[in-house]
C-alpha cells in the first residue's frame, strides 16, 4: 500500500464537516454525565450513535496540540489490496476542518473519530447482510472499491418520505461500491438522525443514527437483490 492509498478512508474528506455538525450533543451528554458524577466515555455503547451535532465557521484556526497521529486499520478489506482501509487519525479529521473553514475544538476530535469509525463498520455489518449468500465468500468476501459523500444530494427514497410523507430529511448520503468475486454492486446509505429528546429530569438523550442501507436500483443485480428482499428471500 503506498503513501497516497494509506490516506484514503471510507468515508470522503469534503464530507467531513456533515459529521462535525453533529459534536455538541455528544460533548453535552459527557459534561452532563461528569456533572452527575456518573462515568461515561463518549463511545459507550450508548453514545456510540451519536453523531457530531453543530459546527460554526470561522477563519481562525485552533490549537492542534495534543491530537493523536495514530490511525486504527478497518475491517473493510479494500479491492485490488491485501490490506483494510484505514481511518483517519485525530489529527487529519482536525486539518481537514480547518482547511474547510470549520472551528473544531481538539477535544472535538475525542469524540468525532471514534464515531465516524463505528459509523463505518455499523454501514458494512449491513452491507454484509445484504451480500450474505450471494457468492462473496468462494473468493474470500466482498470489498469496498470505492466511496462518496452526497449529503446535499437525495436519494428517491429520501425525497419521497420528506416530501410526499413529510418526514425528515436525512442528514448525510453515502454511495459506496463493493466488489463481489469481480461484479460490481453499487450501494446508497442515508443517515438519519433523531431529535434530541430530554428526560423528565430535562436530561438530553442520546439522539440515535438510523442506517437505511440498500443496494442501487442502477443494475440488474441491485433490482434483483431489492426485489428478493421485500419478498422475504434474501
Amino acid at each position: 500500500m503506498t503513501d497516497g492509498d494509506e490516506s484514503k478512508c471510507p468515508v470522503p474528506h469534503d464530507q467531513r464537516d456533515v459529521w462535525l455538525k453533529h459534536s455538541q450533543q455528544a460533548q453535552q451528554e459527557q459534561k452532563l454525565a461528569q456533572q452527575q458524577d456518573q462515568p461515561k466515555c463518549p463511545v459507550d455503547d450508548h453514545s456510540k450513535d451519536v453523531w457530531l451535532k453543530s459546527g460554526k465557521k470561522h477563519g481562525e484556526a485552533a490549537n492542534d496540540v495534543g491530537l493523536a497521529s495514530e490511525r486504527d486499520v478497518s475491517s473493510i478489506p479494500r479491492t485490488g489490496s491485501e490490506g483494510n482501509w484505514v481511518y483517519p487519525s485525530e489529527k487529519q479529521f482536525f486539518d481537514a476542518m480547518k482547511r474547510k473553514n470549520w472551528d473544531p475544538q481538539p477535544e472535538d476530535m475525542k469524540t468525532i473519530v471514534p464515531l465516524h469509525n463505528y459509523v463505518n463498520e455499523r454501514v458494512w455489518r449491513y452491507i454484509n447482510l445484504w451480500e450474505n449468500g450471494l457468492g462473496g465468500d468462494s473468493c474470500g468476501g466482498i470489498k469496498l472499491t470505492n466511496f462518496k459523500g452526497q449529503s446535499k444530494k437525495l436519494t428517491p427514497r429520501a425525497w419521497f418520505r420528506s416530501t410526499i410523507l413529510g418526514m425528515a430529511k436525512p442528514f448525510d448520503r453515502h454511495d459506496w461500491t463493493i466488489d463481489r468475486c469481480g461484479k460490481t454492486i453499487d450501494y446508497v446509505i442515508d443517515f438519519y438522525s433523531e431529535e434530541v429528546k430530554t428526560s423528565k429530569d430535562n436530561i438530553a438523550t442520546e439522539p440515535q443514527i438510523y442506517l437505511d442501507v440498500r443496494p442501487k436500483l442502477n443494475s440488474f443485480e441491485g433490482i434483483k437483490m431489492r426485489i428478493l428482499k421485500s419478498i422475504g428471500l434474501l
